[in-house]
């Protein structure tokens, strides 16, 4: 057993997928013949650290539960680790470092000075109170404090996590440090140090990637079709952004139920039926079909925005779009984008897609330091200009090797990777 396998304990790993990818994407960079004798590919699919421990907490009734935690710092080459924090009943230490894994490539990808890490707790976080819920968000902060801060590891909020837990784990931090950096993590309330865009900045991110895909294949948006898998904050804001472009979304689905309008789903009317029900079900004038139709429905745009997974070898021969803009992480699987580029569909892979929330991640850390804060409208317009150099970089290279954009993001962001730990050296 390899110690890939030993540190993830599954038969059926997200991760040693994501690093046998990796690997497959490295080979024509030729890393080992060019820097003979530096163990390159080890060195960057071997994560720097694991950590793994119980959460033990006292819940409302005076019992004790327990928690498994965990927190994988990947790769600092360029710069303090970075990565968001989720809070799932599957999250495990292989879905972890799969992710932390990604958001070094992430962060390479569209060119900010960080590294890749994630962590969570498997919890069913929504059947907590909201007392329980600070307790066991402080607890797993307080755990980690030796381990993250401002210029080692900065967390983020993930699935079902917001501004309300970065302020807990801000809190908590402090609390223990004894100083208070505003830059320990990103993703908090605006009046806490946060900045203005970056709740909506993942979904606009990922059309804004798809708006210039979509140029490339010249497709006018104005009265095209898109279906949203997921409807949650990122699903949402890419939602309305693609109203925004004349787009019209036709589908939309959560955790719980799929639904469809050929005329089109009002948008600001179905966040507003979600929050009031909890669920896109029985929204008026939608009709219910299932999760598997929703992906492989006729349109031009198909944004997933949900978990892992989603599009397999199973379903991709299927799929209807003409273009992919993956909002989420990993939701498609290594086969599944080789028959869809196969069969000419162009997928923006999650490691672009999707990095409007890292880069203004970055903005506000780099507004905490300075402690000089910005406008939205300077935000988006800086988030829109870097999110374009980076597709248009990736777009370039995927036609001058005749590769998938999956690809070609790889190859740029392995080599910025590689330049950087060369030139820092191994000892």
């Amino acid at each position: 057993m390899s110690c890939i396998d030993e540190l993830t304990h599954s038969n059926d790993s997200v991760f040693c997928r994501a690093r046998d990818l990796f690997l497959k994407y490295a080979e024509p960079l030729e890393l080992e013949s060019k820097y003979p004798g530096q163990s390159v590919p080890q060195r960057l699919t071997v994560p720097d650290k694991s950590i793994m421990f119980r959460l033990s907490v006292q819940m409302d009734d005076g019992s004790v539960d327990l928690f498994d935690a965990y927190r994988v710092q990947f790769n600092d080459e360029r710069g303090p680790y970075k990565g968001g924090v989720r809070f799932h009943p599957q999250v495990t230490l292989d879905e972890v470092t799969a992710l932390a894994f990604w958001m070094y490539l992430k962060t390479a990808v569209v060119d900010v000075p960080f590294g890749g890490a994630k962590g969570g707790i498997a919890v069913d976080y929504k059947s907590l109170s909201m007392a329980e819920r600070e307790r066991l968000t402080k607890k797993f902060a307080i755990c980690l404090a030796a381990d993250i801060g401002q210029d080692t590891d900065i967390p983020a909020p993930d699935v079902n996590t917001g501004p309300q837990e970065m302020t807990w784990m801000l809190d908590a931090w402090r609390m223990s440090c004894g100083e208070y950096h505003r830059g320990m993590v990103t993703g908090k309330p605006i009046d806490m140090g946060g900045s203005l865009g970056r709740n909506e900045a993942t979904g606009r991110g990922s059309v804004v990637t798809l708006m210039e895909a979509a140029k490339d294949m010249e497709i006018d948006p104005h009265g095209a079709t898109a279906v949203v898998q997921g409807w949650g904050n990122a699903a949402q804001h890419a939602a309305l952004e693609l109203g925004r472009h004349g787009t019209k979304v036709i589908a939309a689905s959560d955790s719980r139920a799929a639904i469809v309008d050929e005329n089109g789903l009002d948008v600001s009317k179905l966040i507003e039926h979600k929050n009031a029900t909890g669920c896109v079900a029985d929204f008026a004038g939608a009709k219910a079909i299932s999760h598997d139709e929703l992906l492989t429905m006729p349109c031009d745009f198909l944004i997933p925005a949900a978990l892992e997974d989603s599009i397999t070898a199973d379903n991709a021969g299927d799929i209807s779009a003409k273009i992919i803009s993956e909002a989420a992480n990993g939701p498609t699987t290594p086969d599944a984008g080789d028959i869809l580029f196969s069969r000419g569909i162009r997928v923006v892979p999650d490691v672009l897609a999707n990095a409007g929330g890292v880069l203004v991640s970055y903005f506000e850390w780099v507004q905490n330091r300075q402690e000089y804060y910005w406008s939205a409208a300077l935000v988006g317009n800086r988030m829109r200009r870097r999110m374009k150099r980076a597709y248009r970089a990736v777009a370039d290279r995927a036609v001058a090797s005749k590769s998938s954009l999956r690809q070609a993001a790889y190859s740029i962001a392995i080599e910025r990777v590689v330049h950087a730990a060369l030139e820092r050296g191994v000892q």
